[in-house]
């Protein structure tokens, strides 16, 4: 730990102290990497030295992919599913269940990565990203609830190939997905897990675990889903996570004919179906480990202000508490100003780096 004056700081560096002002508020939280717009709010506020770790962070292994790579590895493995099947070769497991063991890895060695993999799609990416979304909000949900490494593969794989019944749509229909259906083609949608369960049980390697969490992860907890309205435990529980995971991902999506969902607000729509649609116990592990935001992010709001999080609060914690750094016109404030987002519901968060 080494005192550092203003003017010698970098981005890049990690306090090795939480920054507290005057009435014990804290600006900013310990072991936090400074960028430049901190170090430039911090100026305004007459600040003149910070402790810094000086420690070197500790070296990734050699042959482990960036989280660029992975996310881009992820995707890639989603379009040949897609186009294998196609061309009638069958679903590449192989390559799925590496993928697969790769994000568990990744989870399990640091949770907050999935914010970093979790991609926000183009609408021509849509079946691909929607599939690893809910692939790293499943194995996110299955560490929570105490998961081993073997069922959080096992759950991982099924959230990969829960929509693959989607593939044996209409080509137009494929194409054209996601928009607002036609009562036809909501009909045909309603049969995708039907074809899920004809092409997974071709693969004889799968477990019947997996067969039946794609099959059922449109079933609701009260027996108002489909395609067998099952209720309760009967319902398989990767399924049930599942279930939330899609449900969640299609939330903060921002499609054609729907605007994204912040995720706070996501998270308590959950909350709402808890219960109802979905089983309360595995909403709460959902909610707590996937919807909060991590503390000491900085945010950009729709009015395009700039801010940190410096607290959760609402319905499970769920609802962020921003201090704003910076105006509209990215004027740095020279007076503490914090923001409920609970309590100012036309204020949200558009953008967000960890």
């Amino acid at each position: 730990m080494r005192r550092i004056p203003l003017n010698a700081l970098k981005p890049g560096m990690h306090l090795s102290q939480a920054l507290v002002a005057p009435d014990r508020t804290v600006l900013l939280h310990e072991g936090i990497e400074l960028k430049q717009r901190y170090i430039e709010y911090l100026r305004n506020q007459g600040i003149t030295y910070l402790y810094i770790d000086d420690a070197p962070p500790a070296p990734s292994p050699a042959k482990e992919p960036s989280q660029t790579e992975l996310r881009q590895q992820a995707k890639q493995t989603a379009r040949k599913v897609i186009h294998d099947f196609r061309l009638g070769k069958g679903v590449p497991l192989d390559k799925i269940k590496v993928l697969v063991s790769n994000l568990v890895t990744r989870i399990l060695d640091n949770p907050e990565t999935m914010h970093h993999l979790m991609d926000i799609r183009q609408k021509e990416d849509y079946m691909f990203s929607h599939a690893v979304n809910t692939c790293l909000l499943s194995v996110l949900t299955g560490t929570a609830m105490g998961y081993d490494t073997q069922r959080l593969e096992e759950l991982g794989l099924a959230a990969m190939l829960h929509d693959v019944g989607k593939i044996k749509f209409t080509k137009r229909l494929s194409a054209q997905f996601p928009r607002r259906l036609t009562a036809q083609e909501k009909e045909e949608y309603r049969q995708h897990p039907f074809y899920t369960l004809e092409i997974l049980k071709e693969n004889t390697s799968l477990s019947m675990d997996i067969i039946n969490a794609c099959f059922q992860h449109h079933e609701r907890w009260d027996g108002s889903g489909y395609p067998m309205g099952i209720s309760g435990d009967v319902i398989h529980e990767y399924a049930q996570i599942i279930s939330i995971a899609d449900v969640y991902d299609r939330l903060i999506t921002g499609l054609p004919h729907r605007k994204p969902t912040p995720v706070y607000y996501a998270a308590a729509i959950l909350n709402k179906a808890a219960g109802t649609y979905f089983n309360p116990e595995i909403v709460a592990h959902f909610t707590k480990s996937i919807a909060a935001y991590p503390l000491g992010s900085t945010v950009k709001l729709n009015n395009n202000q700039l801010g940190l999080i410096v607290e959760m609060t609402g319905p499970n914690n769920t609802i962020p508490v921003v201090r704003i750094l910076a105006d509209e016109d990215s004027t740095h404030l020279n007076q503490l100003l914090e923001l409920n987002l609970d309590k100012n519901p036309e204020h949200f968060i558009i953008d967000f780096d960890s």
